[in-house]
């Protein structure tokens, strides 16, 4: 049959390689180890907050003080450059570590990771008990690409559950992780230096975490296990992979996405970095206090309450992005609104803040899944999601600025910098857009090619026949599709044109009578259609 014939064209899996054949066992270990790896040792980066007055305790760049003094102007500034120096690093290891990923494979980047974890922890151990700030710095700086490494790992293990369908759950958690792990950073704060000492805890993470990535650098995906996931589910890597890569990069649908995780990303990290500027600038000290209470609190326990409804929603709607990304604007622009015209009203910032707690851990875990799904494959993975998160970082190079800005020019009100970055926020809704007019596209593409044509003088006749000439009509017919399905010449109704396939004639009539798409082409008949990843 026509139908038939098509299928076995598209690209086959190797009769070696079946879908769920990869060992569970060992795929559910090491999604495991890395999501408690990104768990606990990812904190340094993103509970710096917390980390440092542990480290002023400590004496990290004590020396810059005068005798018997503590977080002086000197020590200070020295810490937030170590910050800032460390956030830069944390920005940019996106690319190489993806770099890594589709040419190396994942293996060699848990090796890397293991360097980064063992010597990053190793410094700060020694930086506590010798005293001395470049230690602390070149600690830090260690330490900084823990975070993306870690998370483009965890990403890239999704892949191992070898069913597509169901990388959502996994990208879901590597989020959830990313976003909780900051928390470690205030346990260490309530323990130090009452329960255990600054250099005994580093040691403890550092060999935790140690133990993990070596785990991972036996358990974890080789590069050709990666290229034959992508051969399972028909996405042949060819020789010319830089090509391929490139006109990903150059293709409206990845520039469109980026450019909408980027503005969208700068806008939620200038409500983070501001948040509390902006409390005091409308609100009473008491309803400042409560508002940067509640925020603390809900940042750091929101994805925990968040991710159940992301795994339920990018699961409901794997295939329809254009409604997930379509959804992230809906809330992107509430929540812009709520932030940039409800700042007298504390219900208004209340709601802003559920708001974003929502669309945080949704936004990377779609985006993580957007690039897990054809036409994209495991073998670039890394470089397309490193390119986009390098992006991100660079983006957020506006929010000092319009901080800037709100205080020079505006006495400390962010009303004209919200506004800005809520109206470009407005504007990315063209991805979306993009992204629904593609699924319609390919569905018209799949009508022409999937459905079978039938001469539309039968479609007619049967529309105006009696009942009983209508039966007849269908018996005819059906004698005659049975005939040519067993290789015999049947008798068809004038003028001579029939059609071979699996579908019953009254079905598809019924259906010409109530689809009013079939009813405006009567020329075709609808059959159901298979993605060719799916063959």
């Amino acid at each position: 049959m026509a139908t038939q014939d098509k299928n076995s064209s598209s690209p086959s899996p190797s009769p070696s390689l079946k879908p769920n054949s990869f060992p569970q066992l060992r795929a559910g270990l090491t999604i495991g180890m890395n999501l408690l790896l990104l768990l606990i040792g990812s904190g340094t980066m993103y509970g710096y907050n917390a980390l440092r007055p542990v480290l002023v305790q400590d004496g990290a760049y004590a020396e810059l003080c005068p005798v018997g003094k503590y977080a002086c102007k000197d020590q200070k500034l020295s810490l937030n450059l170590a910050e800032t120096l460390s956030f830069v690093i944390s920005d940019i290891a996106y690319l190489p570590c993806g770099l890594f990923m589709d040419m190396l494979g994942m293996r060699v980047v848990s090796w890397f990771l293991f360097v980064l974890y063992a010597v990053g922890f190793g410094l700060m151990t020694a930086a506590s008990e010798l005293k001395i700030g470049v230690l602390y710095l070149s600690s830090l700086l260690f330490l900084g690409g823990v975070p993306s490494s870690a998370y483009m790992l965890g990403l890239g293990s999704a892949k191992m559950l070898w069913d597509h369908r169901y990388t959502h759950w996994v990208s879901a958690g590597v989020s959830l992780c990313y976003e909780v792990s900051p928390m470690f950073m205030y346990l260490i704060q309530l323990a130090v230096p009452r329960y255990v000492s600054f250099s005994a805890i580093m040691i403890a993470f550092g060999v935790v975490t140690s133990f993990f990535c070596i785990c991972m650098g036996f358990t974890h995906m080789t590069l050709e296990e990666a290229r034959n996931i992508d051969k399972t589910h028909g996405q042949m890597q060819s020789k010319e992979d830089s090509k391929e890569v490139w006109a990903h990069l150059t293709h409206p649908r990845y520039i469109l996405q980026a450019i909408f995780l980027v503005v969208v990303n700068t806008k939620n990290q200038f409500y983070v970095a501001t948040f509390a500027d902006q409390i005091e600038y409308f609100s009473t000290k008491e309803e400042a206090r409560l508002s940067n209470k509640l925020f603390d609190i809900g940042f750091f326990l929101s994805p925990i309450f968040a991710t159940p409804f992301v795994i339920v929603f990018l699961g409901r709607f794997r295939n329809r992005y254009d409604k997930v990304f379509m959804l992230l604007w809906i809330m992107t622009m509430c929540h812009g609104l709520l932030n940039t015209f409800g700042k007298e009203s504390l219900s208004c910032q209340l709601l802003a803040m559920v708001v974003f707690f929502v669309l945080k851990p949704l936004k990377w875990a779609a985006a993580a899944e957007f690039l897990h799904q054809p036409p994209y494959s495991l073998s670039m993975y890394g470089r397309l999601f490193g390119i986009v998160s390098v992006l991100c970082g660079v983006g957020s190079a506006c929010i000092f600025p319009l901080t800037a800005m709100a205080y020079r020019y505006w006495n400390g009100s962010f009303f004209i910098p919200n506004l800005i970055l809520t109206a470009v926020e407005g504007g990315v809704v063209i991805f979306p857009i993009y992204l629904y007019l593609e699924h319609k596209q390919k569905n018209r593409d799949h009508f022409r090619e999937d459905y079978v044509p039938l001469n539309g003088d039968i479609i007619q006749t049967l529309a105006h026949s009696k009942t009983g000439e209508k039966s007849q009509l269908l018996s005819a017919m059906k004698q005659s599709m049975d005939a040519d399905d067993q290789g015999q010449t049947g008798t068809c109704p004038p003028p001579d044109t029939c059609r071979s396939n699996d579908y019953e004639v009254e079905s598809d009539f019924a259906a010409y009578q109530q689809s009013s798409e079939q009813r405006h082409h009567p020329m075709f008949i609808n059959k159901p259609y298979r993605h060719s990843w799916d063959a």
